[in-house]
């Protein structure tokens, strides 16, 4: 049984909102009281709590906005949304894809700088570059948001975690809850349908039970093998070993929709801008994307996370959105972290 979670929404330009009402939290005191207590957990979820009640917090970037960065002795200080002030973890700076400078409060609650703030922050410190800032005389590392780990653009790499993990963490044995449940809402007629990374093929054989013609592309062979003993009898579900960023020329504009699920989390981070060129090229003029997506402010991976502001950045350029939604019946594990996403390639 799924557990019934009270949630606070924060959009992108940090207004708060209770669950999916229109209408916007007003109480300074209130306000003050959830933001100060932001966390991001163990678990990668964005927590806060307010009068004794517990919040899961979907935030479409960072919760924290810094409007201001300052040194103030020997602790650095961001001035956020509603006039609050929290000390930055001087060990937790980094540099987005933007390069955004985001951090972490002491407190454990994720910040990013404005574009204004940050602006400030260079005409004010010593010296800045690339990887640092050096702000009245204390050197601050800004390193990339995700942190590197080798070898996952490397079927070998999958290959041994299917071989010491035996069932991968990423795998539910069953597809996802989201495709579950909003396939046949969406009523889409008999369809072509490609899924890439789809490890043992769990989402596309309910594509193809569903009576769509599937094509699921992985390229690791043993989770393809345990897919086709799974899977092989489904004759409307094609098997292929293929690296995702390599796909035939013949496949162009071939396909009605194309489904993510646990693939753009686990690519390197620097090559999701290419992952999305390839489902525009693999979509027809009227192909949609349907999207399970991690929506959670997790640096290292797989599985990467994302905020739902870089998954709109790198799509409103290609797609035009149908369906943008949190999906509120996770599995425990995955609870407050899930975002589906429809979308019609532009």
């Amino acid at each position: 049984m799924i557990e019934k979670h009270s949630y606070i929404i924060i959009d992108e330009h940090g207004e708060l909102y209770l669950d999916n009402s229109e209408q916007k939290i007003s109480d300074p005191d209130v306000i003050k009281n959830i933001l100060k207590n932001i966390q991001l957990s163990p678990q990668f979820n964005l927590i806060t709590e307010n009068e004794g009640t517990k919040y899961i917090v979907e935030a479409f970037d960072h919760p924290l906005i810094a409007y201001k960065l300052e040194k103030s002795g020997e602790h650095i200080l961001i001035h956020a949304q509603f006039d609050l002030i929290f000390q930055a973890d001087i060990h937790k700076f980094s540099l987005d894809y933007q390069d955004r400078i985001c951090g972490i409060t002491q407190q454990g609650a994720p910040f990013v700088l404005t574009e204004k703030a940050q602006g400030k922050l260079f005409d004010s410190c010593d010296e800045f570059d690339d990887e640092s800032f050096t702000l009245g005389g204390q050197r601050i590392e800004t390193p990339g948001y995700y942190f590197k780990t080798d070898g996952i653009d490397q079927a070998k790499y999958w290959m041994d975690v299917y071989q010491t993990e035996g069932k991968p963490g990423w795998d539910l044995q069953k597809p996802a809850e989201a495709l579950v449940d909003m396939l046949p809402r969406i009523k889409t007629p008999k369809a072509r349908v490609l899924v890439l990374g789809c490890g043992e093929g769990h989402d596309a054989a309910h594509f193809a039970q569903a009576g769509h013609v599937v094509t699921a592309v992985d390229f690791s062979k043993e989770g393809l093998q345990r897919g086709r003993e799974k899977y092989g009898h489904l004759h409307n579900l094609n098997f292929v070993e293929a690296d995702i960023f390599h796909l035939p020329q013949e496949w162009n504009h071939s396909f009605d929709i194309v489904f993510e699920h646990t693939c753009f989390c686990a690519i390197p981070p620097e090559k999701r801008k290419d992952l999305v060129t390839v489902w525009r090229r693999m979509l027809h003029e009227e192909g949609q994307l349907m999207g399970v997506f991690f929506a959670m402010l997790k640096r290292a991976g797989p599985p990467y996370g994302s905020s739902e502001f870089e998954i709109r950045d790198y799509l409103k350029n290609y797609f035009q959105f149908l369906f943008w939604g949190r999906w509120r019946n996770s599995l425990p594990q995955r609870q407050g972290r899930e975002l589906f996403i429809l979308a019609k390639k532009r």
